[in-house]
């Protein structure tokens, strides 16, 4: 295997399994790993977005740094820099569960409360993996030298595609399968077996060579310790990686957002979406490398016009499938059980619906744009790669610039392009760059005049096709008047209230999803879930809720005078402007009279973050309701969560959860000594026993305070509890810990998307 010769086919194919393999593993980690270093950091946006932008950062600095060193060493060094990347890479996720979840969140060695100090943090933690991610695709590309220039960059796009569409597979296998059988810990070991067989690969392809060659560097009289050229075509090159890396991410940014409300995001829907993201990518840069190989594209005009036409059409494509989309559903009679769908507010997930709401919508927005961005990966590489004693650095620069711009594109998206502009206008934007593209096609003569005036005349339509923001959702949530809707949409998420016509009531949505209903009269559970904690309480005086949604449960804990403190963290950091709205629109004095109580302390903070962050001790302390398959839901199910709410608990003091499943009925009794349960609806958990006093809670519903405060929302609270009394018992506490329980490594509720997966 040396420089001047080229690899044969059986042993091309084996390093092409390899870095399938490599890229399989590397996605299962960044599945995994957000979620253990959610843990840390909460798991709003921001802190999301955090974590992206450091796993990118790593990404980009193993790029630049093996783009340089591969052009220094010879073929077989380069082979041997792989090996020892992936068995970094597979050294560190072994370790990886006791780093990130052990030591960072439960030892919780550095204050994260700033920002900046949880971003050099994240980065700091996964910089090792991350860079030997980014630094093995520069050295593959210079592991075999072939003839010619094309040849070279077909090599560099199969690695690519290989890498890419092992991604897609194991995003998607992650989710679906491995996840959902073994749990997160477990899992990781998959990701470090395929690691270990391509340091055995590599290892098998290499050995012959390593004995026969020299380990300094190109025995071949090269330019590779000269600084790269940066002529003008690499600075035009480098221009577009920046502006394609900050495109792709503010749509799949964008597509992310728009999909979770379409398809009512649970637990899967990110795994679905990476793949279809990726899959389709792969599939373009495959398509790309054969087209390269067509007579029609040899001449390097030809391929600069395929690939200004394959970002036109991209972008063009963009705008118009979303405009068309939002505009058909609700009038075309095919796809009016669609429109019914986003009417609703619960998911769907029985194989027929979702062959539709997570195959065939996702495709329709996705496939074509995420395919030429793969297909414009591979012309772009046949056109650049000109010297191989470059090629390392090119690709590595390259890529370094396209991850700087989808950091850029990250967090312009999330601190300016979501709250300022809205979905709509952002992605009218960003799919403007389509005009852009036609004017270059019409400057470098492969257009005239008039064909590029239709084309323009084109773009500007298929962007006109998306209507305004308040438009937008509105046809998005399935509303058929714009009146009829609330929303409002920042960085955190879109929070919407369907307005029956008569706007005295009405629904509340975040991201899709219903969550419950207003005014607090027609929504007697919540009211339960939080008025039975606090009224069999003696002494409730500091409570705490995690969850705002509409104020149901915050309203029914805040029943009692002797309570001087309610702490409510919601995750959406606009649900109370929502809420404010719905009580304008309403003229709901009762929702209004809640949000400027004095005794209510509104955080904008994932809640279990926060409690795990304070010392505060409460009396009562509540989840509101939350669908256990919904993403991140096992956070607020699992084992180690309730003990943090053990931990919390004054003297006497209860915690409470909604108990919708037998699992995590049987976590919460793990967990509390005490337990008294409201068949299928509440479970109240206290480190001492708890006396359920009917006569004493008659007593305390009867006091004027208490019977001023629900008789203002038109709420019968007594009557309400009697329901259940006969349904409220106690339960034995201390149970010994089985198999069907959720725990922070394996949440099974949330992955039990099938029937006979749930308890």
């Amino acid at each position: 295997m040396k420089n001047s010769t080229q690899p044969s086919r059986s042993s091309l194919f084996f390093l092409y399994i390899l870095f399938f393999l490599s890229g399989f593993a590397a996605l299962l980690y960044q599945v995994i790993w957000q979620r253990l270093i959610v843990f840390y950091t909460g798991s709003d946006t921001v802190s999301i977005s955090l974590i992206v932008s450091a796993f990118m950062t790593g990404l980009g600095l193993g790029y630049l740094v093996g783009g340089r060193l591969s052009d220094r060493a010879s073929a077989a060094r380069n082979l041997r820099y792989f090996l020892l990347a992936e068995a970094g890479i597979m050294g560190f996720a072994a370790l990886s569960k006791w780093v990130l979840y052990d030591v960072l969140y439960v030892n919780n060695p550095v204050d994260s409360s700033s920002p900046v100090v949880m971003y050099v943090v994240v980065f700091l933690v996964l910089l090792l993996p991350t860079f030997l991610m980014g630094f093995s695709l520069p050295a593959l590309s210079r592991a075999f030298r072939f003839s010619d220039g094309p040849a070279q960059a077909r090599y560099i796009s199969l690695l690519y595609f290989v890498n890419t569409l092992g991604a897609a597979v194991g995003a998607f296998i992650t989710g679906f399968v491995l996840v959902r059988q073994m749990g997160y810990e477990s899992a990781i070991w998959v990701g470090v077996l395929f690691n270990g067989l391509c340091v055995v690969g590599a290892w098998g392809m290499g050995r012959g060579t390593w004995s026969n060659s020299p380990e300094t560097t190109n025995t071949e009289p090269d330019t590779a310790t000269e600084p790269m050229r940066f002529t003008p075509a690499l600075t035009v090159w480098s221009v577009q990686y920046l502006l394609s890396g900050l495109a792709a991410l503010s749509l799949e940014l964008i597509w992310f957002r728009v999909l979770e409300t379409l398809i009512k995001s649970v637990s899967l829907t990110f795994s679905v979406l990476l793949a279809v993201y990726l899959g389709s990518m792969a599939l373009g840069t495959l398509v790309g490398v054969g087209l390269g190989r067509n007579a029609r594209f040899k001449a390097p005009a030809a391929r600069e016009r395929l690939f200004l036409w394959a970002q036109t059409v991209l972008y063009v494509y963009t705008a118009a499938s979303v405009g068309v989309f939002v505009n058909a559903i609700g009038r075309v009679p095919s796809l009016d059980f669609l429109w019914q769908y986003f009417k609703s507010g619960e998911p769907v997930l029985s194989p027929g619906f979702a062959f539709f709401t997570y195959g065939l919508m996702p495709l329709f927005l996705l496939f074509v744009p995420t395919f030429l961005m793969g297909l414009s990966f591979a012309v772009s590489q046949s056109l650049i790669q000109d010297r191989f004693e470059e090629v390392g650095r090119k690709v590595g620069w390259l890529q370094f610039v396209n991850i700087v711009g989808s950091a850029i594109g990250a967090w312009w998206v999330t601190w300016i392009g979501f709250p300022v502009l809205g979905t709509a206008a952002l992605l009218k934007l960003i799919a403007g760059l389509g005009v852009v593209y036609g004017f270059v096609l019409f400057a470098r003569k492969h257009l005239n005049t008039l064909a590029v005036s239709v084309l323009t005349v084109a773009q500007v339509l298929a962007l006109l096709l998306i209507p305004d923001n308040t438009r937008f959702w509105q046809r998005l949530n399935g509303v058929d008047v714009p009146e009829d809707i609330l929303f409002n949409e920042n960085a955190s998420g879109v929070s919407v209230i369907k307005l029956l016509p008569n706007h005295q009531s009405g629904v509340v949505f975040v991201n899709g999803l219903g969550q419950s209903g207003l005014p607090f009269s027609i929504d007697p559970v919540h009211t339960l879930l939080g008025a039975l904690p606090v009224m069999i309480h003696p002494n409730p005086e500091r409570v705490a809720v995690i969850g705002l949604g509409s104020g149901g449960t915050v309203h029914g804990m805040a029943g009692r005078a002797e309570t001087r403190r309610i702490d409510c963290f919601e995750i959406v950091s606009n649900q109370a402007q929502i809420v404010a709205d719905y009580g304008a629109e309403a003229n709901d004095s009762t929702v209004n009279n809640l949000l400027i109580d004095k005794r209510l302390q509104l955080i904008f903070r994932d809640g279990r973050y926060a409690l795990q962050h304070s010392d505060e001790r409460y009396d009562v302390i509540e989840a509101d309701a939350l669908r256990p398959s919904s993403a991140f839901s096992g956070n607020v199910y699992s084992r180690e969560y309730f003990q943090l709410l053990r931990s919390r608990l004054r003297p006497g003091g209860y915690a409470v959860t909604w108990a919708p499943t037998t699992r995590i009925r049987n976590t919460f009794q793990s967990v509390f000594p005490y337990v008294v349960y409201v068949d299928q609806l509440v479970l109240i958990g206290s480190n001492q026993p708890i006396t359920v006093d009917w006569a004493a809670i008659r007593q305390r519903i009867e006091s004027p305070y208490t019977q001023a405060h629900y008789r203002s929302a038109g709420i019968d609270l007594w009557g309400l509890l009697a329901k259940y009394q006969s349904h409220t018992h106690t339960i034995p506490g201390n149970v010994p810990v089985g198999p069907e329980i959720n725990t922070d490594l394996f949440p099974k509720d949330e992955y039990s998307i099938r029937q006979r997966d749930k308890l």
